[in-house]
């Protein structure tokens, strides 16, 4: 066959284990979240306060793109799935025409 082919079942499992490494990905940064933004360990008396406002939104920037890397990780597993499932639907209608081809002609 020559064309676009794609190996239904290999793609369903690299769908599962992008999807889990999204969501294994979103609960590491949870717990870096919960640790809060880290200024406070520092013992700051106010004379870095320039630098621990740039520190804590740096971090707070960082953490808003990866915890986009985490939703963009499992959905791209959830879309690889969908293209599997999309494409098994296809054939079997395919293969269910192919076969009502003759009765149509008869």
């Amino acid at each position: 066959m020559a064309g676009l082919e794609i190996a239904l079942g290999a793609t369903g499992q690299e769908a599962s284990q992008i999807r889990t490494h999204g969501e294994a990905y979103g609960a590491a940064l949870g717990a870096m979240q919960a640790r809060g933004d880290g200024v406070s360990s520092w013992g700051d008396d106010g004379l870095f306060a320039v630098f621990t406002s740039a520190y804590a939104e740096c971090r707070a920037v960082s953490m808003a793109a990866l915890s986009g890397l985490s939703g963009e990780m499992s959905a791209t597993g959830e879309t690889m799935q969908a293209v599997v499932k999309n494409t098994a639907d296809t054939e079997a209608a395919n293969a269910e025409a192919f076969q009502n081809l003759n009765r149509a002609w008869a």
